[in-house]
């Protein structure tokens, strides 16, 4: 690994603008395979780890939450990583040229994204080879685009399955995920199957046309942004949606009370924050504090909300509520799971009396309380810097995995 990471750097250091446009090409086109080069290599890295269940050693429930956690990878990316790996162990001819350089991880993900456990077991009912079928394969995504090697695979899937459509519409599997990003914005990915799709567009329709006015120029894209809020923001204000930890759900937004009384633009005024997506401007807080409950959350000098006492096992709403906006998340390393998923944990056990209050408590999604309780795994939070730090039942701490 050293000598990579030092090949890597003669690479970084090279002088770009002394290339001849040639000779950058070739060094573009270079850059390419060595890239395919190293995302084969980690896949089949990734492949081994996760057939070792070596994430268990850092107290991760699955190679995908390892990935995510210990080296900051996306959900989506750490996710195929883990199918790719284990899918490529069945298409010799795939994984060589991958490991080659030849095909990048989109080919590679193409076609092992069609070679299900059953459209395997469809194609040697049929007669169709495996190995047969990942050379044509192979070679094809040598030779052409992602796109154009899609549909290659395509046509493999119609004609080992031709029917298909008993499968296809017996799998009612959905997925939406949503990522906080750079500005505040958030993006949204996600699928349905059919019968949970037209009931999605139909409840959107209602709100893009029912009550559309007259010259409105947003486009569809934007109507239908628009109409997806609105759609929430009903169900929210209408109160039939399950209770969450004992409390109705609600947007929450938390600011400092001066800055909530300052006039518009003031100097020095700091903004609020959302629950999830992080940081909004000191006007995006008053105006959503403008048909809101206000509730105070009183904290000490080092900035850290003020306990009840040991009077109280469960934590009221407020301790509960102010944890909530200290942590942000499940503060075991590596884990993100946001706080309505959380159990509020006793650091020092109540048994063992310890108080019931913010020093003393901590967020913990239920795996993970789990694993402090009847694992042996520990937590304990820097006073000083207000971070957390997870050890292992042996008392090693579980650090990041990630580069700077």
């Amino acid at each position: 690994m050293s000598e990579l990471l030092s090949a890597l750097d003669d690479v970084t250091e090279a002088d770009l603008a002394e290339l001849s446009p040639d000779a950058l090409l070739d060094f573009v086109s270079g850059l390419v395979t060595a890239t395919n080069r190293v995302t084969a290599v980690l896949t089949s890295a990734v492949r081994a780890a996760d057939r070792r269940e070596a994430y268990r050693r850092d107290g991760a429930v699955s190679m995908k939450a390892w990935l995510r956690g210990s080296c900051r990878m996306a959900p989506a990316e750490a996710t195929a990583t883990v199918s790719t790996g284990r899918r490529l162990e069945q298409l010799p001819a795939t994984a060589a040229a991958f490991a080659e350089g030849a095909i990048s991880a989109t080919h590679a993900r193409v076609i092992t994204r069609a070679m299900t456990p059953g459209r395997i077991a469809k194609a040697a009912d049929a007669g169709i080879d495996l190995h047969e079928t990942d050379s044509i394969l192979a070679d094809l995504a040598r030779a052409t685009a992602p796109n154009e090697t899609a549909r290659g695979v395509a046509q493999w899937v119609a004609g080992v399955d031709p029917d298909g459509t008993l499968e296809d519409a017996a799998d009612t599997r959905r997925r939406f995920t949503m990522a906080s990003g750079l500005g505040g914005r958030v993006h949204l990915r996600g699928e349905l199957d059919a019968v949970g799709g037209e009931y999605l567009r139909t409840a959107l329709g209602a709100l893009m046309n029912g009550d559309r006015p007259v010259g409105d120029a947003r486009s569809h894209a934007e109507r239908q942004g628009d109409a997806l809020v609105e759609l929430a923001r009903r169900s929210l204000d209408a109160g039939g949606l399950p209770s969450v930890r004992g409390e109705r759900p609600h947007v929450r937004v938390t600011i400092d009370l001066m800055a909530l009384c300052a006039e518009r633009g003031a100097a020095g005024s700091a903004g609020g924050s959302l629950g999830w997506a992080g940081p909004i401007n000191p006007e995006t807080a008053r105006r959503l504090a403008c048909d809101a409950g206000v509730s105070r959350v009183i904290t000490g000098p080092s900035g850290l909300p003020l306990d009840t006492g040991r009077e109280q096992r469960a934590p009221s709403a407020g301790i509960r509520r102010a944890t909530e906006i200290r942590d942000e998340h499940c503060v075991f390393a590596g884990c993100d799971a946001p706080p309505e998923w959380c159990d509020f944990h006793h650091v020092v056990h109540w048994a063992h009396g310890g108080p019931t209050s913010c020093d003393n408590g901590a967020l913990l999604c239920e795996r993970h309380h789990t694993s402090c309780h009847e694992g042996g795994f520990g937590i304990a939070r820097d006073p000083g810097t207000g971070r957390w730090h997870t050890y292992r039942p042996d008392g090693t701490e579980i650090l990041s995995r990630a580069g700077p």
